[in-house]
């Protein structure tokens, strides 16, 4: 259907209590068929323009890859976004088929490569809630913007008094039935001895892979240790003299150099 204009021969043998089935498909039916996915690369063409931080006049060349933009419907729809002629330079399986190559060799551990700056994003935004005891929520926050760059790691502190339940989740629209990414739960956790909460610190990272984690998790207690009023003078003499004898060496330094 890349080429030929005329309709081609469909024939699929034994397709249901052994009968033959046979046709014929042209390009107007065929892409009337795939309206539906043909319009989903338009739009995909447009919100890339709206998020882009230049506007159609800086393009200043198209060239297109991979085995479906030989589908003149796919050149036609990139060519009335873009407002450019598609470029075919490039051989259409093989750039593709470098390009993923490559990208696991920079993320493998075992090759080294020439150092390319490849950065990736987060397709959605993402979101933290937290509960409280009785299961209601007790906040949330957007710890990953949409178009953030990963992987990323980022450092949040919570105040409380027993067991922290986070639960992750796209903020945006994805082409899933389902948002919620997983719920993690921290603990124990116990008030401090006056009764206070407990500071917590969380680690969340969206990884190499872009997948969300809970990386580590830690409380932060103070502690008070009594000290005796005679350990306190000491240390109060030791450090006079600490600092007497530091002005003596400045004192005495400075002299030098005049």
């Amino acid at each position: 259907m890349s080429a030929n204009t005329t309709s081609i021969p469909l024939n699929i043998e034994c397709f249901m209590n052994d009968i033959d089935v046979s046709g014929r498909m042209s390009r107007e039916i065929f892409e009337e068929h795939t309206h539906d996915l043909f319009e989903r690369l338009r739009h995909l063409l447009q919100e890339l323009l709206y998020n882009a931080p230049f506007t159609v006049e800086d393009i200043d060349a198209v060239e297109i890859v991979g085995g479906s933009t030989r589908m003149p419907r796919c050149k036609t729809i990139i060519e009335e976004v873009l407002h450019k002629t598609c470029s075919t330079t490039l051989n259409a399986d093989e750039a593709t088929a470098r390009g993923c190559t490559l990208q696991c060799a920079i993320l493998s551990p075992a090759f080294k490569v020439r150092d390319f700056a490849i950065n990736d994003i987060v397709q959605s935004g993402i979101k933290l809630v937290w509960f409280n005891q009785d299961g209601s929520a007790g906040g949330d926050m957007e710890v990953f913007t949409k178009d953030h760059v990963f992987p990323f790691s980022k450092m949040l502190t919570f105040y409380r008094k027993d067991n922290l339940v986070l639960e992750a989740s796209y903020t945006n629209p994805i082409p899933h039935t389902q948002t919620v990414i997983g719920r993690f739960e921290i603990g124990p956790i116990r008030p401090e001895e006056d009764g206070s909460s407990t500071k917590v610190k969380v680690k969340v990272k969206v990884d190499i892979h872009g997948i969300l984690t809970v990386e580590s998790a830690h409380t932060v207690t103070k502690i008070q240790v009594p000290v005796e009023e005679e350990k306190k003078e000491e240390k109060k003499d030791a450090k006079k003299s600490e600092k007497s004898e530091k002005k003596e060496e400045k004192m005495e330094t400075e002299e030098t150099q005049e």
